[in-house]
């Protein structure tokens, strides 16, 4: 039986601008209440309809995501969507443990307090209420100078994996989402720390982008086919693949075919290592 989306009460997060925006954007053209969550005010502001209602929040504070679940507290939803994130590009030894923290409370406690509380009191309880997880290939490899962003990911991959099993006692579903390379601006949003900021190496990524709007279709095509898993085959799903197969080979690929190999020939000439 598919799941009729029309008229469900949504809270999402990260939502202003980037797939959060053309979901909301998808899931409005289905008559749905939403309650968006951003950090960004002005991107926030920008979102007008009256089925949303806006909600400043830097989740990256998790004391300001202790506020937001009592200002939403007593609400139901019938849908949570945890799609807030972003990423660092730091070496190791470069990067403040605040901003590796800020990292993880943002794409991993965050979603970990938000959907507790969905289990505990903000679900509508109906019988057929849903969470939407949004993951990344790296949370199946990581990649160097970017590691508080592939373990936070990670991180929330696995907690996704045990939620799957043990919110069916109470008919919730969880989704787990896996997006390819959107043409949206987070790539431009990459924090970058260190000898990677002063030098400009950014860690490039030379996968074809993907319409970000085509795939908030897909997603709300997968919620409405209770679908487990939401993903777009590309050749980056061949590679992680032959990479748990044989992370040999997977390492290799990283260390030769990869810009690490840039960045650790530059670090060698400017005697960094």
């Amino acid at each position: 039986m598919k799941f009729d989306i029309q008229n469900k009460k949504i809270l999402i997060t990260g939502g202003a601008d980037g797939l959060g925006k053309c979901l909301i954007d998808e899931l409005i053209n289905k008559n749905c209440n939403i309650t968006c969550v951003d950090h960004d005010k002005e991107k926030l502001n920008n979102l007008n309809h009256k089925n949303i209602k806006k909600i400043l929040c830097d989740l990256r504070n998790l004391n300001e995501t202790e506020h937001l679940l009592k200002t939403i507290e007593g609400e139901k939803y019938d849908i949570l969507i945890n799609n807030a994130g972003y990423e660092i590009g730091s070496l190791l030894k470069e990067v403040s443990m605040k901003d590796f923290i800020d990292n993880y409370n943002c794409n991993f406690f965050s979603h970990v307090m938000l959907t507790k509380a969905f289990v505990s009191s903000l679900s509508s309880r109906d019988g057929n209420t849903k969470i939407i997880n949004m993951v990344s290939d790296t949370a199946f490899r990581a990649i160097p100078t970017r590691a508080s962003y592939c373990s936070s990911k990670a991180s929330f991959r696995n907690f996704i994996e045990a939620m799957r099993v043990e919110l069916k006692i109470y008919n919730i579903d969880c989704i787990t989402v896996t997006p390819p390379k959107l043409d949206t601006n987070f790539f431009k949003k990459i924090q970058y720390f260190g000898y990677l900021n002063k030098e400009k190496l950014p860690y490039s990524d030379s996968r074809p982008f993907y319409p970000t709007k085509k795939f908030a279709e897909q997603i709300i095509a997968g919620i409405e086919n209770n679908k487990k898993y939401i993903w777009v085959f590309s050749i980056t799903k061949i590679f992680l693949f032959i990479n748990y197969l044989f992370p040999f080979i997977g390492d290799f690929m990283v260390e030769k075919l990869s810009t690490w190999k840039t960045i650790k020939e530059k670090l060698k000439i400017d005697n960094k290592v």
